[in-house]
């Protein structure tokens, strides 16, 4: 079982910080340990530890390392807001700890985004993130999405200065520095601290000059992360048939039009798990279909199930827990 994709380029210091500075840190202790024990157990909860709401399908970036060329689906557009709200408000009476409001797009695409934040933490949810490209977070935005209360905020930065304008192109390197900063110093003055920001990187883009990164970030974030770079080609890939997938005893992923995949991996949505529109959530938590897949997986016949076949995550290397750094 591999639970453990990002790692950490920060100081334990930072880290302790990152964690402590939780809105509401014994909640999120709590989630943490089943997180990592329900899937050990094959303990399925009475409700998904997190679900994931897809804002938006749409981007306005075409980087050249993501999954998105690979989806033959190309129905582009933004998550309805009632259809969400519909959403927000069982996780809320189901005592949802964590939503992140993105999958396959940017979210910040999405007109009713900070609307979203803010009845999400208005409804009771206790944690609500996102990940972004970051083009779009100032002015009006910037100020909107601090005041509806949102916890914390990834910005993905991959390498530095050319490298990074070769991939995320036209953002240029000063220009997302300039946006992140001014959003640090934003959260700081109006929003006591808030949202947490975290800047995360391709391990493969900033390996070279992971030093440097670190050091032209951290006065600007609250922490620092990478990944190791995974194959998105969606095509069949080398499985250990015996590994085992732990998302299924811990995450739900809302797409854009409702549609729930089996799995946050399962970018075309091939197998599909249920319809927000038509069920609740918990319904499709402890549907067939889903206890099907689950068992599938116990009985070691996980390549069974088309999108794992496909998956890259069992064959993603996994770096290790520390870039070697002087910071560290």
């Amino acid at each position: 079982m591999i639970d453990h994709h990002q790692f950490s380029l920060d100081t334990p210091e930072r880290e302790r910080q990152w964690v402590e500075r939780k809105k509401f840190f014994n909640d999120y202790c709590i989630n943490r340990w089943q997180w990592n024990n329900f899937p050990k157990w094959h303990y399925v909860a009475d409700f998904p530890l997190h679900v994931d709401f897809e804002a938006s399908f749409r981007c306005n970036l075409k980087c050249p390392m993501c999954f998105r060329p690979h989806i033959q689906r190309q129905d582009w557009s933004d998550m309805d807001y009632e259809l969400y709200k519909k959403g927000i408000i069982e996780c809320a009476k189901n005592n949802l700890y964590s939503i992140r409001l993105n999958w396959r797009g940017e979210s910040t695409l999405n007109p009713h985004l900070v609307d979203m934040v803010r009845f999400a933490k208005e409804t009771g949810i206790k944690e609500v993130s996102f990940i972004t490209n970051g083009l779009l977070v100032k002015d009006e935005l910037a100020h909107g999405l601090i005041d509806a209360g949102l916890d914390y905020l990834t910005f993905s930065v991959d390498g530095m200065y050319d490298n990074y304008e070769k991939l995320r192109g036209p953002i240029k390197f000063n220009q997302i520095t300039t946006i992140i900063k001014d959003f640090f110093i934003l959260k700081n003055r109006i929003g006591n601290g808030l949202p947490l920001i975290k800047v995360q990187a391709l391990w493969s883009y900033m390996q070279d000059c992971s030093e440097e990164f670190y050091d032209h970030f951290k006065e600007i974030t609250d922490l620092i992360s990478f990944d190791p770079e995974a194959d998105y080609a969606m095509r069949n890939v080398p499985q250990d048939p015996m590994f085992l997938c732990q998302y299924p005893w811990q995450r739900v992923t809302i797409t854009h039009t409702g549609k729930i995949p089996l799995c946050i991996s399962d970018w075309d949505v091939c197998t599909h798990i249920g319809d927000l529109r038509k069920q609740t959530i918990k319904e499709i938590w402890h549907g067939n279909e889903m206890n099907n897949f689950r068992q599938q997986q116990i009985e070691g016949k996980r390549l069974s199930i088309e999108c794992c076949r496909m998956c890259h995550r069992p064959s993603t290397k996994q770096i290790g827990d520390k870039a070697v750094g002087k910071h560290l």
